[in-house]
């Protein structure tokens, strides 16, 4: 069987825009050089005004909006996972996967976004560059926060169908370390004297 080979700005173009998830190519310091339609339509903007703008601003993060100077420079930039994502493939992950939240101006409100974002290297000409897929799991991340609770033991189940103490599930999700101690009815009940 022969494979024919299609190649050409065109049909790369055409292919990118077929992509039903955002996809947009950075550089190392997260400005926009191309994206999809996906991403355009996504993004609100067209494409002449999101192109050559640091990612965060093209996409209305909120702490990209914050005083303290726009993309990159607040403190919470350090653990934007676009970021993180840029700087893994660029320091040669061979392809990154993470997922996390993100909060974007939409139209002057705030909306929760949880993107699953997967990330490659690739050189072009004398550009090391970035592709990244912002997969939009919101829906998924609303319905994993319903977390079965046994109703007597207060145990919770994971996703795999083990039960554990809620202490233990929310420190694995979430890093809460927990003390303990007694509130004020559960003194007179178990201490009453």
């Amino acid at each position: 069987m022969t494979r024919k080979i299609l190649h050409g700005e065109k049909y790369l173009r055409t292919l990118l825009d077929a992509y039903p998830s955002p996809v947009l190519v950075m550089n190392r310091e997260l400005v926009i050089h191309d994206a999809n339609q996906a991403a355009i339509d996504f993004i609100g903007d067209p494409a002449k005004v999101i192109l050559n703008k640091l990612c965060g601003d093209a996409l209305h993060c909120m702490n990209a909006r914050q005083p303290s100077g726009g993309c990159g420079k607040t403190k919470f930039c350090s653990k934007c996972v676009i970021r993180q994502t840029t700087a893994a493939v660029a320091e040669g992950t061979k392809a990154f996967r993470r997922s996390s939240k993100m909060n974007l101006n939409e139209d002057g409100r705030i909306r929760e976004v949880w993107f699953l974002v997967t990330g490659a290297s690739f050189r072009n000409g004398d550009m090391d560059l970035a592709v990244l897929t912002l997969e939009d799991v919101t829906e998924l991340m609303e319905l994993r926060r319903i977390i079965p609770i046994c109703m007597h033991c207060r145990k919770v189940r994971d996703d795999s169908g083990f039960w554990q103490h809620v202490e233990d599930y929310l420190h694995k999700y979430t890093g809460v370390q927990f003390s303990h101690g007694l509130c004020p009815d559960c003194l007179k009940k178990h201490y009453p004297g």
